[in-house]
């Protein structure tokens, strides 16, 4: 098997998480060995601010790197502010902050921030050119991209270190011929060395990591429909040795880490990290 990292995801998008959940989850999987811990993000769901979660983790870790996995920038509007949060947060992680910046896709994530969906790209794009230099120098290869289209190869190009993919719920596929655009985009803009590419997909352990798959599927994702939001939980991994050998295509692919995301914060959960890490 090709070398990789194995990081997870954090619980803040899991409804109804409490505090001691979060922490003990975060100290939890940075002991098993976790290299990354990410956090998701929405405003329009019941879910933890992104930011503000992975401040209160750094307390509590030493050595994981903490991402936001995709941070939806556009819905941060004050371009000063942001850049402020964002310097503010790599000095309280230790400079362990990866920060992961896309467009999302919910439009009532944009009605309830008073922000244009239409107008996404091209807001995410200002907030680059403003505050290119001061972010990139501070980050360099820890600033990533998420998203799947020209826009965002132009993105990695120009600004990033690298490629965050949605690689899990039936979409491997397409994340492995992005990353070969990926990789083709960065020699073109005669970038040195290699773009680093992150996959995320699902994983569930315990004795109802089925029924945890589809209680959270159908949570998360119900504005899609009920049917679609179940087509997806069937693309969560729930076997040991289906997630080795999905770990291993990954590693094989050429990603250099896979992020495990969790269907519910009880920390049995963290089995699959325990198999992915073998």
């Amino acid at each position: 098997m090709a070398a990789i990292d194995v990081g997870v995801g954090l619980p803040s998008h899991i409804e109804g998480v409490t505090r001691a959940q979060l922490i003990n989850w975060a100290r939890i999987a940075e002991d098993m060995g976790a290299s990354t811990l990410a956090c998701t993000d929405r405003v329009e769901y019941p879910s933890l601010e992104t930011m503000l979660t992975l401040a209160a983790v750094s307390s509590v870790t030493e050595r994981a790197r903490l991402m936001t996995s995709v941070l939806v920038a556009p819905l941060r509007t004050d371009s000063a502010l942001f850049r402020k949060q964002i310097t503010t947060l790599d000095l309280l992680t230790d400079q362990r902050l990866v920060l992961g910046l896309g467009v999302g896709r919910r439009m009532d994530d944009y009605a309830a921030c008073h922000v244009d969906y239409g107008r996404r790209g091209a807001i995410l794009d200002d907030q680059l050119q403003s505050g290119n230099a001061q972010i990139s120098e501070l980050l360099g290869s820890r600033l990533l991209f998420g998203g799947q289209g020209p826009a965002t190869l132009g993105r990695i190009a120009r600004h990033g270190g690298g490629w965050v993919a949605a690689a899990g719920l039936g979409a491997w596929h397409t994340a492995t011929a992005f990353a070969a655009d990926v990789r083709g985009a960065w020699t073109s803009a005669g970038r040195p060395g290699t773009p680093r590419l992150v996959a995320l997909i699902y994983a569930a352990a315990g004795p109802h990591a089925r029924d945890d798959a589809f209680a959270h599927m159908r949570s998360y994702y119900g504005f899609l429909g009920t049917e679609r939001a179940d087509e997806l939980a069937s693309h969560v991994i729930t076997d040991p040795g289906r997630l080795a050998e999905t770990r291993d295509q990954i590693a094989e692919a050429g990603f250099d880490e896979v992020l495990l995301l969790p269907t519910s914060a009880d920390p049995i959960q963290l089995e699959a990290l325990k198999v992915a890490l073998r």
